[in-house]
């Protein structure tokens, strides 16, 4: 079982941010909220559709502009 968050997705039930989370068992994947539980089937949705929820992150040093 893999499991990956994906950043900066916001739970439609909860809305907490950045607790969502992409889970791959075999052939079946879904996405699950750590903070409520709440999951939603991803089997019918092509990875795309699930990748497009993630934002890219840029990290700075502390003192960059």
């Amino acid at each position: 079982m893999k499991r990956q968050f994906i950043a900066g997705a916001t739970c439609p039930e909860c809305g907490q941010q950045d607790k969502i989370q992409r889970v791959i068992d075999g052939d079946r994947q879904w996405m699950e909220c750590v903070s409520c539980g709440a999951k939603k089937d991803l089997d019918d949705k092509p990875a795309e559709a699930v990748d497009a929820l993630a934002q890219p992150v840029t990290l700075k040093m502390p003192g960059d502009k």
